[in-house]
């Protein structure tokens, strides 16, 4: 437990100092959005999406982030912690 909680507030200041924000990729009806604690915001293709991994950061399009589907039909990158910025 303190690992995830220690895990999660290195991402916070990580995102924090890499002027992004960090958030959960929700993956609903074609829409990619980042729920963050205070807010959830649309994403579109002129975001920068990082996915986090235990391997890392892994960063994938906007198209990837809507598209890519598990072999049961659910989006891949969908609940996944994540960091993005405006790059547009």
């Amino acid at each position: 437990m303190l690992d995830d909680s220690l895990k999660h507030a290195i991402y916070m200041i990580d995102a924090f100092l890499m002027g992004r924000i960090l958030g959960i990729l929700i993956v609903d009806d074609g829409q990619a959005y980042l729920e963050t604690k205070d807010k959830l915001i649309s994403l579109d293709d002129s975001y920068e999406i990082e996915v986090i991994t235990e391997g890392g950061y892994h960063q994938i399009t906007y198209q990837e982030a809507i598209n890519t589907m598990c072999t049961d039909g659910w989006a891949l990158y969908g609940g996944y912690d994540c960091r993005v910025r405006k790059v547009m």
